[in-house]
């Protein structure tokens, strides 16, 4: 009822967050890890990992693959590899399904199963309590998390609009997140301050295909609150508000499914952001 979603609405706009439990049920989260167990067994290595590059020459454009690998991954399902998983041919150092850090861009427009969670009845009702009229879905993300530590940022840093606030992302717990296993922490109210930071496209022919604009403030650790979450919960995370996640300190993996959505009314997508629509797959809209 609208009673009950007004005081989670007004904590949303408050703390930059809103924690949902249970949003999504045991099965729903179960289907999207067994059928990323089915993409990942279908994987192939690409090419620009598989490169045993010895003169400068090949470095660069080894780097320069690996750069196109990423920046043309918005309109396809693409891999991204932990460090130090593959030898210079492109063969597994450990079990193939451990080697994956990431797998996106477009999920939820390509796969049957993320494309049904991220258009699920419920979503598009959030997403009308949330008062969003023209929204539409600009990547997803299925994020392995194994190790490594995510350093504080905002996500608008990489996902610009003119004007900011309107980026939004939906953050799916499919195991049980915990401080062991590497849960985000946020700074509540932080999402009021704008972005310091932005990631934009390189100059063609720079060295690197992305470079970053400004400067990434020194966050004080101590303002920053875990948010631990069960299997099959939502956190909703503001396009400005600052967060991380710490490494993953336990032997449990921590699985999630993430995408972000743009209010698309009076807003401008970036041309310099890393992401661009493409005509095989303009900004698909959130509503069916």
């Amino acid at each position: 009822s609208e009673e009950e979603q007004s005081p989670r609405l007004f904590q949303f706009h408050k703390d930059g967050f809103l924690v949902l439990e249970q949003f999504f049920s045991a099965e729903e989260c179960d289907s999207m890890r067994s059928q990323i167990q089915r993409i990942v067994a279908e994987m192939e290595v690409p090419p620009h990992c598989r490169t045993a590059f010895s003169t400068r020459e090949e470095e660069q454009l080894q780097a320069q693959g690996s750069s196109d690998y990423f920046l043309t991954s918005g309109d396809k399902i693409r891999f991204f590899f932990e460090k130090g998983v593959l030898d210079e041919k492109g063969n597994f150092l450990i079990p193939k399904e451990k080697s994956v850090s990431k797998i996106g861009h477009a999920l939820h427009a390509y796969d049957p199963v993320f494309k049904q969670i991220t258009h699920a009845p419920k979503v598009q009702e959030l997403g009308r309590k949330l008062g969003l009229e023209r929204p539409v879905v600009v990547q997803s993300m299925y994020i392995f998390k194994s190790l490594l530590a995510v350093t504080p940022h905002q996500d608008a840093t990489f996902l610009h609009t003119e004007p900011l606030g309107r980026i939004l992302g939906f953050w799916i717990a499919l195991e049980d997140a915990t401080q062991e296993n590497g849960c985000l922490w946020f700074i509540p109210g932080s999402h009021t301050n704008g972005i310091t930071r932005r990631m934009v496209r390189a100059a063609s022919g720079a060295s690197t295909c992305v470079e970053f604009v400004g400067s990434e403030p020194a966050y004080d650790d101590k303002q920053f609150i875990p948010l631990p979450i069960s299997k099959g919960g939502l956190i909703l995370i503001h396009g400005e508000v600052v967060h991380k996640s710490e490494l993953n300190s336990s032997e449990y993996s921590r699985h999630a499914f993430t995408f972000h959505v743009m209010e698309a009314k009076g807003t401008t997508w970036s041309k310099e952001n890393w992401l661009q629509p493409t005509p095989e797959l303009p900004l698909p809209s959130l509503y069916t």
